[in-house]
This record gives structure tokens, sequence and C-alpha cells, in this order.
């Protein structure tokens, strides 16, 4: 992991007597003042490392210019003859150094040469400067600013390292100077390329930077996928791993400046230094619930938490003392990851699989870290897997990890495999004896079949009543509606059936008395005239009053024919409820409440105007005898609005609602408030039985105490046809 890799090359720098603070010794033996001469004609497809042939001049100040360091007193005191090596070590100091490159062309052509500095965070502030030639000769030098506080657009070549073209004219010596600067240690990995072998290393590095992130981008997106298939917090914290450690090695590998934060460097160098906290954090996370460590290693997993802690504070420390807090936060990271590695072999040793799994992946990358480390040191030989080695360390564990998921998921399928077949198992054993002491009591059950029959009879017979009597009670719950239906329209029917007798019998008296003055032969134009007069409004009278009746009775006999046949028919709804409450207003003229009705003409309905007028009457019926009982004043809205291919009815009533107690239970067979005065209990019952099953909708309630009731009624235009009257009524 990175942290270790940081923990090997401070250790590593220690060994070497490079401790912080450290300068360029003056007078060191071996150590030439003259610089060397590096021919770049004879470059091949391998770089040259630049350790040896550079010359170094500490600037402690940090004050000097390139026009400085150019003039002969402080050219020759530029250090040279330094032992080949691959990373050119300058320690940790807060002085400027300039690097001096001395190459030659010895050939007849201009030749181009790649110079790379292998690091993504080399320094702060990087000045590459380079010879400009003309027809003229020397005409200055050109200067490249650049580091990883500066965007990445300002870099000379576009690359995630620090690359800067040269070119060299023929027969010439090219002298190009560095300039570099740095709160932490400065280890200079610098290689001279051929340009066309550059590009090849270039292009491969690129693609084995694509395949890194593209397994990445794969492991995130299953493992994602199998969070969210199986909910198993396990898949997440190896999300969050994953994507943690490929953010935290391109930010140390210059991936994300390059491609993610370019023009926000001072962001991507505070995504550098907490990047390895975050990533061990997720790791600590990660370890604890997959291993099982609070379970396992309780005293082991309180170190942990105390580790998470650590690391989710070591980014303000960095931040609040940089780069004073780096050596803590470099031996943090490092003992985390020690710690890591016991806690995971004690946890391997006690035989739990997913630790052995763990730290199988997790030695390989601390393997890998190290060689890494070494390689850049050149200790080890540059190949690929020492100058990737924790892309390949990182790309391997994440395998290994995503196997010891599969793993663990394999395990817990076969336990609970085994646990159903335990379960099966411990079945069976109870069925078996189950059945020998259902064996057992046989005999027993011999004896009492008789008696069990008889009982059986006894509340089948009883079953049977219940029946009955509920079909009964529903029948006579119909029956008294339509009686009170009929009572209402005799009542009604009286005063235009009296008033045409009335009218009648005096028409009649008027016509005797007229044959009687034509019979005595005394007839008069006065006489006919007063007749006539009196005759046309009382034949008037009698025709309307007859007319009137004959109105109520069709009314009557349409809602006594539907109620009582049940039959489906085309209609109108408006005319239905109006027919429907014409029949019921008898009933309450002298009440003190009123009815209103609200319903649009032209609403037609293939449906069963029976059933749906034994709705109305009794949701009326309710409210006369609930929501307005022994009140002065009141009134009931019936309203009816289409909704799509729906009609929804509303029955609405400012009496003096329902506690909700008593409203969970309106819907249900005999219950009723009003238990020996009458109420019978069924009429909501069988309201909702109606709406539901015959008509194909819905009924609700809503009501509270003194805010009213409310009763929604919705039903399809059309009625389902598979809907028979009478089948759930």
């Amino acid at each position: 992991m990175i942290a270790i890799r940081r923990l090997m090359i401070l250790a590593l720098f220690l060994l070497a007597g490079n401790a912080p603070g450290g300068t360029l010794e003056q007078g060191v033996p071996g150590v030439q003042r003259l610089g060397q001469v590096l021919d770049a004609s004879r470059l091949g497809k391998e770089p040259v490392s630049l350790t040896e042939h550079f010359s170094i001049l500490e600037d402690p100040g940090g004050t000097l210019t390139l026009a400085d360091v150019r003039r002969p007193e402080l050219a020759a005191r530029f250090m040279s003859g330094r032992a080949p090596a691959k990373t050119l070590n300058l320690g940790v100091s807060p002085s400027a150094f300039w690097l001096r490159l001395h190459l030659r062309n010895p050939g007849d052509q201009p030749i181009e040469r790649m110079l790379e500095l292998t690091v993504a965070r080399l320094a702060a502030s990087v000045e590459f400067h380079a010879p400009l030639y003309s027809s003229m000769g020397d005409q200055g030098y050109q200067t490249a600013h650049t580091g990883y506080l500066s965007p990445f657009s300002e870099r000379p070549y576009k690359h995630h390292f620090y690359v800067f073209p040269l070119l060299i004219p023929a027969h010439a010596d090219h002298v190009v100077y560095l300039r570099l600067q740095s709160p932490v240690a400065l280890n200079v990995p610098a290689r001279l390329w051929e340009r066309s072998a550059f590009h090849r290393y270039e292009r491969a590095d690129y693609v084995s930077q694509a395949v890194y992130y593209g397994m990445v981008l794969a492991m995130v997106a299953f493992n994602l996928l199998l969070f969210i298939v199986l909910r198993d917090a396990n898949y997440l914290l190896y999300v969050a791993f994953v994507t943690c450690t490929a953010l935290a090695i391109g930010a140390n590998n210059g991936i994300t400046i390059e491609f993610l934060l370019g023009e926000f460097p001072r962001l991507a160098n505070a995504s550098t230094m907490v990047g390895t906290s975050i990533t061990l954090t997720a790791l600590l996370l990660f370890m604890r619930r997959m291993i099982g460590t609070r379970l396992l290693v309780p005293r082991l997993d309180a170190l942990l938490k105390i580790l998470i802690g650590v690391h989710l504070l070591l980014p303000f420390g960095l931040a609040a003392s940089f780069p004073h807090f780096l050596r803590p936060a470099l031996a943090a990271d490092g003992g985390t990851a020690l710690v890591i590695l016991i806690i995971g072999l004690v946890c391997a040793f006690k035989r739990q699989r997913s630790a052995i799994f763990f730290v199988a992946a997790f030695a390989l990358l601390c393997l890998a870290g190290i060689a890494s480390s070494l390689g850049g040191l050149g200790i080890l030989p540059a190949n690929a897997f020492t100058n990737n080695g924790i892309q390949f360390g990182s790309a391997i564990e994440m395998v290994v990890l995503a196997f010891a998921l599969a793993d663990r998921y394999n395990v817990l399928r076969s336990e609970k495999a085994i646990a159903q077949r335990e379960a099966l198992q411990a079945q069976t054993d109870a069925l078996q004896a189950e059945q020998r002491v259902v064996e057992t009591l046989r005999t027993s059950e011999r004896l009492l079949e008789g008696r069990v029959d008889e009982r059986t009879a006894e509340l089948s017979a009883t079953i049977t009543r219940l029946k009955q009597t509920q079909s009964e009670l529903v029948h006579a719950d119909k029956l008294a509606s339509l009686g009170a239906l009929v009572a209402g329209v005799a009542h009604e029917l009286n005063t235009p059936i009296g008033n045409a007798l009335i009218t009648a019998s005096g028409l009649e008296d008027s016509a005797k008395e007229f044959q009687e003055v034509m019979a005595s032969g005394e007839m008069r134009k006065s006489t006919l005239t007063y007749f006539v007069q009196n005759a046309v409004p009382m034949a008037e009278l009698i025709a309307r009053s007859c007319q009137r009746a004959a109105g109520l009775i069709a009314s009557f006999k349409q809602v006594a024919v539907d109620q009582t046949s049940e039959q489906r028919r085309a209609f109108d709804l408006r005319s239905l409820v109006e027919d429907n409450i014409a029949a019921l207003r008898p009933s309450f003229r002298q009440a003190p409440w009123l009815i209103e009705v609200d319903i649009p003409a032209g609403i037609r309905c293939d449906s069963y105007p029976g059933p749906l007028g034994q709705v109305i009457a009794n949701l009326v019926q309710n409210a006369v005898a609930h929501a307005f009982g022994g009140r002065d004043a009141g009134t009931l809205s019936v309203s009816a609005t289409l909704k799509g291919g729906d009609v929804e009815m509303i029955f609405t009533d400012d009496g003096k609602g329902m506690t909700p107690a008593v409203l969970a239970h309106i819907f249900e067979p005999f219950y009723t408030t009003r238990l020996g005065h009458g109420g019978s209990g069924l009429g909501l019952s069988i309201s909702l039985n109606i709406v539901t099953g015959v008509l194909g909708g819905t009924l609700h309630a809503v009501s509270a105490p003194g805010s009213g009731s409310r009763f929604e009624a919705r039903f399809p235009l059309l009625a389902p046809s598979r809907a028979k009257a009478g089948e759930t009524v």
C-alpha cells in the first residue's frame, strides 16, 4: 500500500544518513567540482539515468536566478561526480537546488531528446531552463515553470510526470538547468530518452494505467450491483476501499491532476495528502466487517477503532502543520499497515476463512509496495513491476479480496444450505415423533369420534341457522328499506289524490245542479257561464293532481322495480339519484335538516341501478339515524364527478361525526351504535358489499367528532360483466 511505500522510503533515507534538514556537503571525498558531459547522440531504446551527470548547487536563501548561477564564481560551485544511481537524493531542506546538465551532440544533425522526472509530486516549484538557438547562434534561455502547485496546463509537455522536450543542434554543447524547491524530501529520478523510444514507453505506460483503472471501474460496478442485489454492506465497503485506493494512487502518480484536477493544483495536493488516510480508513472499516473482528478479537477490534479515529483526524493535522506533521503521518500510516497485517494473521490462525484471503491480499500489496520503493531508490533493477509495483499490488489485492467476498458468499450459502438440511431433518424427526404420538392416541380418538361427529353436526346446524338468519336479516333490511319507501310515497300521494277527489266531488255537484237546471227548462246564460267558468279550473286541477300522482307512481315504480329486480341497464346518474331522493324525501319532510343534490346531467352509467339505489338509501338513512340525531339543523350533500372512466360519488354531512374507534368498525356486519333503538348494523356493510362486489368499485369513510362525515364511493361507468345482481348483497 502507499503507506508502506512511504514508510520504506523514510526508513531507507534514515539509514542512508539523509536526515531531514540536511544539505549538500562541500568537500565530500570523491565529489568532483567538474561537471560530466553526456553524449546525447548515443541513446538507444532504453533511457539514461541522469543522477551521475547532474552538477548540483544549493541555494539556502532561494534567491538565486538563472543569470546568477551562470556567473563564473557561482558556476564553479556546482558539485558533480555523484555515484550512478536511479534516484538523486537531496534530502529534506528548505533550500532551493539548482541542477545543471551538460549535453553534447557531436553529430551533423539536430537531435530531439526527452528529459523525464518520474515523480508526479517531485517539488512544489520546478523550473526548467533550456538554451534557445537560431541561425545567429545562442539566443539565451527559454524557461518553463511547473510543480505540483502549478496548473497542469502550464506543463511544457502534457504527461502525468514532468517531461521536458529538448532540441540539441548539431555540433553543439547543450547546458540545461533545473531549479527544484519542496517542503518535503527531494528525490529526483531523472532520465533522458530518445524521442521515439519515449513515445513507445509513454504509450505502454498509459495503456497500463487504462488497464488498471478499467479494472477498478469493473470491480466497483460489479460489487455495487452485488450490494444492490444482496444488500450486504461488505460489498459497499469494498467499493469504497477500491475507489479510495484508486484515487490515492492516481493522486500520487499524477493521473488525478492530469485528468480530474488539472486546473485545481492545491485541491489535487490536498487530495494527495489525505488520500492515504482516507484509503486506510476505508480498509479498516472493510476489514472489521469482513473478518468480524468485533466478535473474533474484541480487544484488537478496539485498536482498529482507535486507528480509524486517528486517520480521520490526520488530514486536519496535515492541513494545519504541513510539512512538520508529515513524519507523524507517515509513521501512523506505516504503523497502521503493520497492525492490519498482525490482526489479519491472528484472525487467520483462528481459521477465519475471510482473514486468510485478506492477509494474502494485503501481504501481496505490501511486497509490491516494498519492491516499488526499492526500485525507486535504485536498489532493485527498473522493470515494469518495480515501476508500477503499487498498481500491480493494488490490482492483485482487489482481485483477491473480490475472491474473498465471493468465498464468503459461498460459505454463507453453504451454511444456509446446511441449516436448511438440519431444519428439514429436525422437522422430519418431529413429524416422526408426532406420528408416533398419533399412533399412541388413535385408540383414544376412536372413543371420541362419536362425540366429535355429534358436536360437528350440531355446529354445522348452528352455522346453517346463523347463515339463514343473516340472510333473513339482510332481506328484512332490504324489505324495511322498500317498506319505508312505500310509506313515504303513499304519504306523498295523499295530497294530489286528495286534491283530485275533492275537486272531482265539487265538479260532480256542479254538474248535477247544471243537469237539474237544464231539466227544469230554466236554463239561463248566466247559469251556463258560471258552470263553464267553474268547471274548467276544476278539471285542470284534477288533471294536474292526477299527473302529479302518476309521476310519483312512475318514479316509485322505477325505483321499486330496480330494487326488486336488480337488473343491469343504462341510466342517467342524476335522474336515478333524484328519483331515489324523491322517494325518500317524504320520510324527512318535517325533519330540521336538508338534503342537497349536486350532480351534473349527462353522466350515463351502464350498471345496476337497484343496488346503487339501495346504497343511496342506506347512506341517507344512516345520516338520519346517526349524524343528525338530536340536532336542530344540518345538511347532507350528495355530489358526483367523473374521474376518467369512473364516477366518484360523495355523501357529506355536517353532523356529529364519528370517533376513530367507531370509524374503524362501521363496515362490519351487525356493528351499530344504536343497539336496541332500531339499528341492525347491516346498512353500511351491505353498502360496502354492493359497491365493491356488484358495482366493482370502492367505498371509504372519513370522519372526526364534531366535523361531520364523508363517504366516498367510486365505481366504473361500465359495471364489471362478471358482477351479478345480488351476488354480494
